[in-house]
């Protein structure tokens, strides 16, 4: 394909639509990481009584940046200790330093 460098790109065909950008759940505002399981597994509640939902993985990465925050209690036991669990393990707002 020798193209000039100013030519434009080719536009996707009409029998063939672009594909979709992949959804993210609400607690990954930020974090450029990939959710994990569904995007609405759990609930965050902050000190101010602000919910956001999002997956196991963004869940536990938020909870680990925000000072009183808590897991809904309507949350079910084995996620809501995921999510604690893997909290501990990780520095605040672990995506600004790489991890």
């Amino acid at each position: 394909m020798n193209q000039p460098l100013d030519a434009s790109p080719p536009r996707p065909s009409a029998d063939r639509p672009a594909a979709p950008a992949p959804r993210r759940c609400a607690a990954a505002a930020k974090d450029p990481t990939p959710c994990e399981g569904p995007r609405e597994a759990a609930t965050l509640v902050d000190r101010q009584g602000t919910e956001v939902a999002g997956c196991v993985h963004h869940c536990a990465r938020l909870l680990a940046g925000l000072e009183g925050a808590r897991v809904h209690p309507f949350v079910p036991t084995s996620q809501a200790l995921e999510i604690y669990s893997r909290a501990r393990e990780l520095p605040p707002f672990a995506w600004e330093i790489g991890r």
